[in-house]
């Protein structure tokens, strides 16, 4: 069987027990059986996320095509469920930890060290981050994170991926780890990074697209209802998120359940709560929130850390931001400073920020001082301007 007839299946079975979850619920108990053969359907339930009643006769179903076959304890894949699996998905890994009841994940970096040495090649690539668009770089170890607690929900499962912005690089690790089929396309004004994924499809085989966008502008309409799993990591405004989620969302199908990754920092209270009920408004419920999972080189105004979220965008969503969108979205745009740096080995003090030589101190210590050119500076001072 290929791809097109198993796929026929699982809507053909979509069509007789209407999960509500759709076929990517479907797709969410066949893997669990798969991680945990021979277990009890009440294992399956808790695994999967889905009631006991609904997964017998998920089950079922699955009997009746056979791609599972009933146990005396629960049920087993058979060759054609595996096929099946294989066929239709990428890597499906448990990384529950066992020494925390299941409450938290570990992933054993050592096992995917090829992989991490091909992410950290291609990472290497991307010189300073562009912090006027607050780019900060994710480790490498985050970037192969992310991909495996998408194994770990299931959702190397879904076939169209898109990036709302991926100055991490998180496509690169995707692509090696998701079904060969799989469509990935990253959405990114920095041209630097459409220029590091043409080479690592040419030199790794891979298929990952990118589009120069300024997110600011409408995503073209040919790309929109197209995609089952959105990942992003927006500026870190409010403006900047409801932007990023409302282009995701435009590109998510309406036929089933889409998934959004949102890598976000921390804010006070009062502003995560606006935030929040942002992501409600747009037909978005977080299923998870992993504090602390984004590690970051710099970014110290994050702290080094940011909060890996899971949405689950439920029909009708719709996003809060259509059209140009013409309003601030970056940290700069906020609060408008100029800093005052000291060149360590001749002692001027050079001006950075906006309308100034140097708009970052990224940008300085990359051409250096012009007096001396020497690169490393201390800050001294700052002031707000208008």
């Amino acid at each position: 069987m290929n791809n097109q007839t198993f796929t026929k299946t699982l809507d053909d079975i979509q069509n007789r027990v209407e999960l509500k979850e759709g076929v990517s619920g479907l797709l969410r108990v066949l893997a669990t059986v798969s991680r945990f053969q021979d277990k009890s359907i009440k294992k399956i339930s808790q695994e999967s996320e889905i009631p006991v009643p609904i997964c017998v006769a998920i089950r079922n179903e699955f009997e009746k095509v056979n791609w599972v076959h009933k146990t005396s304890k629960g049920a087993k894949l058979t060759s054609e469920g595996n096929e099946a699996l294989d066929t239709l998905g990428g890597l499906n890994e448990d990384f529950q930890c066992e020494n925390c009841f299941g409450m938290g994940v570990v992933f054993p970096f050592k096992r995917f060290e090829d992989s991490l040495a091909i992410i950290t090649k291609y990472c290497e690539m991307r010189g300073v981050p562009n912090t006027q668009i607050d780019q900060s770089y994710a480790t490498t170890e985050t970037n192969l994170a992310r991909v495996l607690f998408l194994s770990h929900k299931f959702d190397l499962f879904r076939k169209n991926y898109a990036f709302i912005g991926d100055s991490d690089l998180t496509s690169i690790a995707l692509a090696l780890f998701a079904h060969e089929s799989s469509r990935i396309v990253v959405f990114d004004i920095d041209t630097r990074i459409g220029e590091i994924i043409n080479l690592v499809n040419e030199e790794c085989n891979l298929k990952i697209q990118f589009v120069e966008h300024d997110l600011r502008n409408p995503i073209p309409i040919e790309y929109h209802d197209n995609f089952e799993c959105i990942l992003t990591d927006p500026p870190y405004t409010r403006n900047g998120c409801n932007l990023f989620i409302s282009r995701g969302i435009e590109l998510l199908s309406k036929q089933s359940n889409g998934v959004i990754y949102l890598s976000f920092t921390n804010k006070p209270p009062k502003e995560m709560k606006g935030i929040e009920s942002d992501l409600l408004k747009m037909g978005c419920l977080i299923t998870d929130i992993n504090r602390r999972f984004n590690k970051y080189v710099g970014a110290q105004k994050l702290g080094g850390v940011s909060t890996l979220y899971r949405l689950e965008a439920i029909p009708p969503f719709h996003p809060t931001i259509e059209g140009l969108y013409e309003n601030y979205i970056y940290t700069g745009d906020i609060v408008k400073k100029i800093r005052n740096y000291l060149c360590i080995h001749c002692s001027k003090e050079i001006e950075v920020g906006k309308g100034k030589t140097f708009v970052t101190i990224e940008q300085l210590k990359k051409n250096s001082c012009p007096f001396c050119h020497h690169n490393k500076f201390r800050k001294m001072s700052e002031r707000s301007i208008e």
